[in-house]
């Protein structure tokens, strides 16, 4: 029984516990728990001799974990009574007693009463403590005849915890700020080059998905920009800090500032688990890894030293003689229109610095053939396409120092396609095509047609 109680009540990798101090240094609580009047008088000189000591004071304990439930007979004389300025919770009953002379655990009874006690005298056990925390509903605080009782331990990891967590949040931080850029860049190309798309249909979209996305970074930015005010308060509290000469109002400072400060990083990790479970589910990237499309071999020298396929900015011989040989596929864009939206991915690529699984890009020019075959790849490869546009630019310079190296695009896959929508090219700096296969084109020729009029024009 003694052994199986032990590893009940250890803590601290076994070096705190009641049942592994110097047994001459102390009544044992398990032989004489049931016996007031032997532990009594030996807490009385204990104390006797603590109050007349000039030794340093044992420093505040620093952690606590549950016993029980038990019925607590402990004499008055050897409890020490919190008062009622606040409501009770373990935590608050902890921080009380922490540093009272002697006390080794705390009892927590009637759902609003805290008392500290060297040790307690108990009876029966784990039952009838149904009185929740009137400080946090979330424990429970004893019953109307027995005690939630714990033990209080001293770890002397306070400092070491903390600075873990805090270096642990700053780490996360600066990943959950990278991956809100790479959000951001597809934002703004997708905002860029929704503007250049006259069909409403492809335009509001683009613009959706945009807008969804800048959603999500944001509600992350903002969590971010609260995590890291909190590393300020943790900051200082570390600072300010002695090992040799703690306190317990000095461990709490640590302690709330370090639980502030995980109540924001997990908001923090909320906030951006919903962007990453977003992009994910329209990662371009994500979609051809699952059709096992190879992303890195469409974009070698050898793929990117061919022509695009026929099927891209594809035109019937009727829509080009229409057109003039004067005029090329450089000269317009191309939006394909169809009854259903099957898919709407992005992608980013960042030139200096690509990820993985990326081929090296040297130029725009090979960005977006590269983005032209990934998306009629896609096409290829989804059930039900028969068509799509490719739309995205490279970045817009707000950040000078990367501007040109990072391009950014939508892939929007089409199903039962009614209409090609052309206009004269704008800018360099945006990617606006489509293509529809001649397949399809060749069985639903009569369904489908061409809108020439803003080139010509």
């Amino acid at each position: 029984m003694k052994v199986a109680l032990c590893l009940v009540f250890t803590a601290c990798g076994g070096r705190v516990s009641v049942c592994v101090l110097p047994e001459h240094d102390k009544v044992s609580f398990l032989q004489r728990r049931g016996d007031p009047k032997l532990v009594e008088p030996y807490y009385q000189k204990k104390l006797q001799e603590y109050q007349n000591s000039s030794d340093a004071k044992p420093l505040p304990y620093d952690g606590y974990f549950e016993m029980g439930c038990y019925s607590d007979n402990t004499p008055e004389s050897m409890i020490l009574k919190a008062g009622k300025e606040s409501k009770v919770s373990p935590k608050q009953c902890f921080n009380f007693c922490r540093d009272k002379p002697l006390v080794r655990f705390f009892g927590l009874t009637l759902g609003r009463e805290c008392y500290c006690t060297p040790y307690p005298t108990v009876s029966g056990g784990n039952g009838g403590c149904t009185r929740q925390c009137e400080g946090d509903g979330n424990f429970m605080c004893g019953g109307d005849s027995m005690s939630s009782i714990y033990e209080m331990h001293r770890c002397g990891d306070v400092t070491e915890v903390a600075t873990k967590d805090k270096q642990a949040a700053e780490e996360l931080v600066s990943k959950v700020r990278f991956f809100a850029g790479r959000a951001d860049y597809v934002v703004r190309a997708l905002t860029e080059a929704g503007k250049s798309v006259d069909v409403s249909d492809v335009r509001k979209r683009v613009f959706a998905l945009a807008a969804t996305l800048e959603e999500l970074r944001s509600d992350v930015m903002l969590k971010v920009g609260d995590v890291e005010e909190k590393l300020g308060p943790l900051d200082t509290a570390l600072a300010s800090f002695s090992v040799d000469a703690a306190t317990a109002e000095m461990m709490k400072e640590v302690e709330d500032a370090q639980a502030e400060l995980l109540m924001f990083v997990a908001a923090m990790e909320d906030a951006d688990n919903k962007l990453q479970t977003y992009w994910t589910e329209h990662s371009l990237d994500s979609m051809m890894a699952f059709r096992s499309i190879d992303s890195k071999s469409l974009g070698s020298a050898e793929e990117l030293a061919k022509d695009l396929s026929s099927d891209v900015q594809f035109l019937p011989p009727t829509v080009k003689r229409g057109l003039g040989s004067e005029i090329d596929s450089s000269d317009f864009t191309y939006i394909v229109v169809g009854k259903r939206n099957l898919a709407s991915l992005f992608q980013v690529y960042n030139k200096s610095n690509p990820i993985d699984g990326r081929p090296t890009l040297s130029s725009w020019g090979h960005f977006k053939k590269w983005a032209t075959k990934e998306c009629h790849q896609m096409c290829m490869m989804t059930p039900g396409c028969v068509g799509g546009n490719a739309l995205g630019a490279r970045n817009d310079g707000a950040d000078s120092a990367s501007h040109g190296d990072v391009f950014a695009f939508t892939c929007n896959l089409k199903g039962d396609v009614q209409r090609v929508e052309m206009s004269k090219s704008g800018s360099d700096d945006l990617l606006v095509t489509g293509f529809l296969f001649g397949s399809y084109y060749s069985v639903h020729a009569k369904d489908i047609t061409f809108n020439t009029a803003n080139v010509l024009n």
